[in-house]
């Protein structure tokens, strides 16, 4: 269920207070996704706050959404000879090989999100998320069932990151069983939010009967309700990832209908802290997963 709490067989290492005395000295390389995006910005966050909590030092890079320059960013973490690496991978397929150098220098990599098939991961931390978007999208359906007599036409907006094409996809799954239901159009955001609103803006000209919008990340939601309100459009919107706070006051009137809140910052911090477990020699788990929040205009104070 979307609502239950972290497992606690995944809780590993969560005790704080002194930072115990093996951790001194470990520098830990935390190449995120972007920074310009608040929900990495949480993850870093995150990050921090174990590395403070343990005693490491904490290097940030950050690649801006270039996965050409998230690999370089790597290579520079093992050409600094740092004890491990947590990377929030843009693409997995391109990290193969500067993992497997990780590897071979015996540098620990901790991965959030996304899997990367290599066996120099020692952990994957985040949410299942073709399976989360599969409950969501169940709650979305229930929606155009309910309140729109079971007809939509849903717009994507998304950007083409495997986390959100497994977003895509479990949604997409969810809404099968309701026939009236039709996705008629997808832009792809590249998680920029000028292109994002630029493509919503050309969704919506295209395809002036959608009432329904489906975000598989915040500046793709952020730039469909930007181009709906500038349309005057009337638009369900669902979405994922964090909530800014331009996403407030819409959840507050019921412009956006759903959202489904990761933890971010628990990622981070899990990055951290299982990678020092692993190098003081502790069992680790290979898969840390939580589940996300739905908020709605009806809890949404609790999530301020």
């Amino acid at each position: 269920m979307l609502h239950r709490l972290l497992a606690a067989a995944a809780l590993v290492g969560l005790a704080v207070g002194a930072p115990p005395a093996n951790a001194a000295g470990k520098t830990i390389c935390f190449v995120t996704f972007s920074l310009q995006i608040a929900y990495f910005q949480s993850s870093v966050a995150g990050g921090k706050k174990a590395a403070d909590e343990l005693g490491v030092d904490l290097v940030v890079l950050d690649p801006q959404a270039d996965a050409g320059r998230q690999v370089t960013q790597v290579e520079d973490c093992i050409s600094r000879n740092v004890n491990a690496i947590v990377v929030d991978p843009i693409e997995s397929s391109s990290l193969l090989g500067v993992l497997a150098e990780a590897g071979k220098r015996k540098i620990p990599v901790a991965t959030l999100d996304t899997k990367v098939d290599s066996p120099d991961v020692v952990t994957l931390i985040g949410v299942p998320q073709r399976e989360a978007s599969y409950t969501f999208g169940q709650f979305v359906a229930g929606y155009i069932i309910g309140k729109l007599g079971g007809k939509a036409k849903v717009g994507v907006m998304l950007a083409s990151t495997e986390v959100q094409l497994a977003r895509r996809d479990g949604f997409v799954d969810a809404l099968k069983p309701v026939p009236g239901a039709e996705i008629v159009a997808t832009g792809d955001g590249r998680n920029i939010l000028e292109r994002a609103t630029s493509e919503a803006e050309d969704m919506l000209t295209a395809h002036p009967d959608i009432n329904v919008i489906y975000a598989t990340g915040d500046p793709q939601l952020q730039g469909g309700l930007a181009a709906a309100a500038a349309q005057g459009r009337d638009i369900a919107f669902f979405g994922w990832d964090a909530i800014p706070e331009p996403f407030l006051k819409p959840l507050e009137d019921g412009r956006i209908v759903g959202f489904l809140k990761q933890k971010p910052e628990v990622g981070g911090e899990m990055g951290v802290r299982l990678l020092v477990d692993y190098l003081d020699g502790k069992e680790i788990t290979k898969r840390f997963t939580y589940s996300p929040d739905v908020v709605t205009q009806f809890n949404v104070d609790k999530f301020r």
